[in-house]
């Protein structure tokens, strides 16, 4: 049966049943409404209801559906969406983590470990079932352990959570979060990425959308866009969108565009919250750490520059152009928060969590490749700070020390291959940040720029680690808990990692981004340290938020007295375009190294002030990055101009038609190589991905950028096609068609079919030597006879 008929069918049933289930729910509540009988029970009903973290999330959801309806992603598909991923994916996860936690938590944080989990579980299961050909047999697995659950008396106590529920407040303030995250996607992302028509892509989305068709279809996965090429590459949320489009029907192009982020972003907040609440112990500390990992970027003191001087955190920026990051975030913050659960020595976890953990370190290993590399820093932390403070070995960081790099080391040969294309270790990496960059740093003077761009973006990443001051002042809180040392040790690797290491594309910025749960964690603990013991805290609020205020007014005037031109190396010595770069940092420290004799003079006489001094100077120069914040939260609602990148509707319409009625196995060839998206000094950017993309067919030659044979040459630019031959046989048949052209792709190459740019190609003379089955505008397809 074809593909598309069986997702056809599937989504059919799903909505069938979905509905089915609804209406018999809406029933009985009308019933139960409309009957005198049950009328008081109805209205406590209701009443509990609307007092638990129920209705946030109802309202949450309505809110993402009509949204999701705005921009083109019809209700029954995004009802089907959800129940997959609620009855699917969540909940069997979240009844296996209540087994191997041997306990349940708040039902948030379960369902959304759970998640976290049923991904590994489904990517898994699904690899498996496609390279046996039956794909839809990965759902076994949720059906098997939901029967499993309900059947067995010994399971059957998990479908029940035991924990106390979280404040009213914490729900709704975690809901506002993620509601800010749908508009946030709907003003940056939705508007400039359609579903149908032409389209104006970020550059890499055809990328990421002829990945999921690949591993539609074929698995093991290759380049679909080169034919025979290796993929060398973290490709498990490819995995993910591909199963969930053969268990619901929904086309890859509306989960990668529309669907499949939103419940990872759900999970990576909710995990992020859980694992702060964990080492806190305060409800607030949950909240305050989400919203310091999404939101938290680097000051900027500069009015020449715009956007962020040095690399950060900020993670929204890649949030639905890299769905392999988005998807990280959410593995990883289960990985964290699992680990979490197993470092304390009182309670003694159950050793079965470590089957859990396993599971998770396996979704990790390829959901992207910084992953794992940051959780084995952090767990060596766990070691050395635990053996330097305690005296002691902690055996179970050694194990998981031991399970990551194995791990890491299985996924380097099996899934990257062992290759790290483009990949240099020294200062290189200081002399790409922004405020070193625009400077023109040239031979010497690189040395200089790359040791004051540390400097540099040490201050400026104060928002990330001022908050950590709160830890490192607590020596006996330090010593006592390995998960300090855990979070800390992501931490300082992610900064190392982009510190000493380079690669083509800015790729080192995953590294942090990756650990923007961590900083959120760390930055949040720190300030629980910090708060002085006392009955009111309000005063206290306010000169917190005083503060803030006053760091980022610090850093806004800094700016505006500063250049608005940048220092370049061109027009002056070294010294001056040193000067222009460091004034600005060193009067931030001079505001903090000023606010704090201020704090130390006046603190002692004004009680509201005493022992808050440590606690004010970390609002202040958190502050520092306020008026980035400020920008980073306006975004979506700014006029945003199409991308220079067209994927022409008439080409997407010819590429479907080649997709509904051409095999999965079937080879294409097309003269389209070059992208619209300018490049400097290249006279073709092959970053052409569209064909295969919407076609989700191998294509012989398309674009050749993003693959382990690809060459990055000195000037950053890309190297001409490895195979010159290949590609002139290729682009032959179209620039001069002929029976020997045709018959060399056919019989040589095994190509069946053509997608052609009639704008490039005589279609009459092409038309002699292959039959013509669609048209539409300047593209047409031929099938080879």
């Amino acid at each position: 049966m074809p593909h598309n008929m069986v997702l056809g069918i599937s989504n059919y049933v799903t909505f069938v049943l979905s509905g089915a289930l609804a209406a018999v729910v809406l029933g009985i509540a009308l019933w139960w409404l409309v009957s005198r009988r049950h009328t008081s029970f109805m209205l406590r009903w209701l009443g509990a209801v609307a007092s638990s973290g129920w209705l946030p999330a109802a309202c949450l959801a309505l809110s993402a559906t009509a949204v999701l309806a705005r921009y083109g992603a019809p209700i029954p598909e995004t009802t089907v969406f959800a129940v997959y991923v609620g009855f699917g994916l969540a909940v069997p996860g979240m009844l296996w983590v209540r087994f191997f936690r041997g306990r349940s938590a708040h039902v948030a944080e379960d369902l959304a470990l759970g998640l976290g989990a049923g991904y590994c579980l489904e990517i898994a299961s699904y690899v498996a079932a496609r390279a046996v050909g039956a794909p839809l047999l990965f759902l076994l697995w949720p059906v098997s352990t939901l029967v499993a659950f309900a059947a067995i008396p010994a399971l059957r106590r998990h479908w029940r959570g035991t924990a106390a529920r979280a404040p009213l407040w914490w729900s709704w303030s975690i809901t506002v979060i993620l509601g800010y995250l749908l508009v946030y996607s709907a003003g940056t992302f939705f508007a400039s990425h359609h579903l149908t028509g032409t389209d104006t892509p970020y550059v890499d989305m055809p990328y990421h959308l002829a990945m999921i068709g690949e591993l539609v279809n074929h698995v093991p996965p290759q380049i679909p866009y080169v034919s025979g090429t290796p993929l060398a590459y973290h490709w498990f949320y490819y995995a993910e969108a591909a199963a969930t489009s053969w268990a619901t029907g929904i086309e890859p192009v509306a989960l990668l565009y529309r669907l499949s982020g939103l419940p990872m972003l759900a999970a990576f907040v909710v995990l992020t919250a859980a694992t702060a609440q964990r080492m806190t112990g305060r409800n607030w500390s949950g909240p305050v750490a989400a919203a310091v990992a999404l939101f938290g970027t680097v000051a900027g003191p500069y009015r020449w520059l715009t956007g962020s001087p040095v690399f950060d955190t900020q993670t929204l920026d890649l949030t639905w152009i890299s769905p392999t990051n988005m998807f990280a975030l959410a593995i990883f913050g289960a990985l964290v928060l699992a680990v979490i659960d197993l470092l304390p020595s009182e309670p003694r976890a159950p050793r079965r969590l470590w089957i859990l953990v396993a599971l998770l370190v396996f979704g990790a290993s390829g959901a992207k490749a910084s992953l794992l590399p940051l959780l084995i820093g952090g767990l060596a932390a766990v070691v050395v700070g635990t053996a330097l403070f305690s005296r002691r070995l902690n055996r179970t960081a050694v194990a998981g020390f031991c399970l990551a790099t194995v791990a890491f080391g299985l996924a380097a040969v099996i899934l990257y291959r062992g290759a790290a294309p483009g990949l240099v270790l020294g200062l290189k990496s200081l002399g790409l940040l922004p405020v070193v960059d625009l400077a023109g740093a040239q031979g010497s003077s690189e040395v200089a720029l790359a040791v004051v761009g540390f400097f540099v973006a040490l201050v400026l990443w104060s928002f990330l680690w001022a908050g950590s001051f709160g830890l490192v002042s607590q020596r006996q809180r330090l010593s006592a808990d390995p998960r300090v040392f855990l979070v800390v040790g992501i931490a300082v690797a992610a900064l190392g990692a982009v510190t000493v290491m380079s690669y083509p594309g800015l790729s080192q910025i995953y590294y942090l981004t990756a650990a923007a749960g961590a900083f959120g964690v760390i930055a949040t603990a720190g300030i629980a340290q910090l708060v002085p013991t006392r009955t009111d805290y309000r005063p206290l609020l306010a000169f917190g938020v005083f503060a803030a205020i006053a760091g980022g007014a610090a850093t806004f005037v800094i700016a505006g007295l500063g250049p608005s031109s940048a220092p370049s190396l061109a027009d002056g010595h070294l010294p001056g375009a040193l000067l222009r770069i460091l004034l600005p940092v060193l009067a931030l420290v001079g505001v903090a190294v000023v606010a704090y004799l201020a704090l130390r003079y006046t603190a002692p006489k004004r009680p509201v002030l005493q022992g808050a001094t440590p606690l004010l100077m970390v609002a202040l120069m958190m502050g520092f990055s306020l008026p980035n914040v400020v920008t980073v939260l306006e975004s979506p609602f700014e006029v945003k101009t199409p991308s220079g990148f067209v994927v022409p509707g008439d080409g997407i319409g010819a590429a479907r038609w080649l997709h509904d009625h051409s095999n999965p196995d079937d080879l294409v060839a097309t003269d389209l190589h070059c992208t619209s998206y300018a490049v400097a000094n290249a006279p073709c950017n092959p970053t052409s991905f569209w064909v295969s993309a919407y076609s989700e067919r191998h294509v012989l030659v398309e674009g050749w950028a993003y693959t382990v044979k690809s060459v990055i040459l000195p000037d950053g630019e890309l190297a001409p096609f490895w195979d010159p031959a290949l590609l002139a046989a290729n682009d032959l048949t179209f620039t001069n068609p002929s029976a020997a052209a045709v018959a060399k792709l056919r019989d040589e190459y095994g190509v069946r079919w053509l997608l052609a740019d009639l704008t490039r190609t005589d279609s009459e003379t092409l038309g002699r030597y292959a039959d013509l089955r669609y048209r539409d505008g300047q593209f047409a397809v031929y099938e080879l006879r």
